[in-house]
């Protein structure tokens, strides 16, 4: 059993000695991939911190979030798996069938070569899906590093969602990520063309390792319909540093599970980050002598956020709104 939960009696003891008292009674995860049996080929599994896997569905993520987070009431947002050559639109259609809008909110996978404005009107017009996840792969560039957000979210998706009020999911491009000033000028210019949308920046615009973040907030940190969520980030450094610079009511608690399930930690060198997990992983470095002793990515980050917090003296107010109240507000405006 790779996903490291309180399964495993040292996260039990984990969740006991340092998140019990912390963690309020009702958390949301607004960042979570679900995928159903048959979206993944067989021959092209996906992994999670090196472990494969071709399935990921409503009942897995149940058990873990009680597993995860035992004795709270739990949420998600969820989305599929946005990667050329699975089976996006039965992940789409296993989200609308499933997700009941009360507790697993679903966003819908955009693909904007195989979509079109008269495709999403009519997936939308249900009302099922709270808004929509695009992803740099999508537009199938020879250099992912060149993709521009334009290009993952053109304009006739993006008056659709804006229509609607619906939410964007946004993985940013490019190399430097948050640091790059084309990304930065082009999320300004999405969230004011489009100033009913609620885009959210997964990972803090990808912002895992301080370097990344110093410096890079300023020019996104008023613009009111812009959110950032702090998906697989462990650095309690960068935690720190948007805290101390984004009000609370548009910070939102995400994980990444599946893969914030799996054994690791991202580290920063040398104003670089990567991962060292105990399995090899493609984008990882893997401890192959066995000396350490991992939880979760997930409880990394619970740590790091629990570290920030307290550093800065952050109070109770605080760690309730990141965890619930600032993504429930964001899907009430839906």
């Amino acid at each position: 059993m790779w996903r490291e939960t309180t399964k495993h009696e040292r996260n039990q003891r984990i969740f006991e000695v340092e998140f019990a008292e912390f963690l309020p009674d009702r958390i949301l995860d607004f960042h979570v991939h679900v995928y159903n049996e048959g979206v993944v080929p067989q021959s092209n599994p996906f992994s999670c911190g090196g472990h494969p896997t071709t399935r990921y569905d409503y009942n897995d993520l149940e058990q873990d979030l009680a597993e995860c987070y035992p004795g709270r009431d739990t949420y998600a947002v969820c989305f599929g798996l946005p990667i050329v050559g699975y089976d996006r639109v039965r992940n789409n259609e296993y989200l609308a069938r499933e997700s009941d809008r009360q507790r697993f909110f679903p966003l819908r996978l955009l693909d904007p070569h195989e979509d079109n404005a008269e495709i999403l009107q009519s997936d939308l017009e249900s009302g099922t899906f709270c808004g929509l996840k695009p992803y740099p792969d999508y537009v199938r560039k020879a250099n992912v590093n060149e993709v521009e957000i334009p290009e993952m979210l053109p304009g006739w998706a993006m008056e659709i969602a804006d229509a609607m009020g619906l939410i964007i999911m946004l993985h940013i491009p490019r190399k430097a990520r948050l640091a790059d000033p084309l990304n930065q000028r082009q999320i300004v210019e999405l969230a004011e063309n489009y100033p009913r949308v609620k885009i959210v920046l997964a990972h803090i615009g990808r912002a895992y390792y301080l370097k990344n973040a110093l410096g890079n907030l300023d020019a996104l940190k008023d613009v009111p319909n812009l959110y950032f969520d702090l998906a697989m980030v462990n650095h309690w450094e960068v935690m720190e540093h948007l805290f101390q610079r984004v009000p609370v009511d548009r910070i939102l608690y995400g994980s990444d599970a599946p893969i914030a399930l799996a054994p690791g930690k991202s580290v920063e060198i040398n104003d670089q980050y990567t991962y060292v997990t105990p399995t090899p992983w493609a984008l990882s470095i893997s401890d192959d002598h066995g000396k350490l002793t991992f939880t979760s990515f997930l409880y990394e980050e619970l740590r790091a956020i629990k570290h920030a917090v307290e550093r800065l003296g952050l109070g109770k107010d605080f760690v309730e709104a990141l965890f619930f109240g600032s993504g429930m507000k964001v899907l009430g405006k839906v």
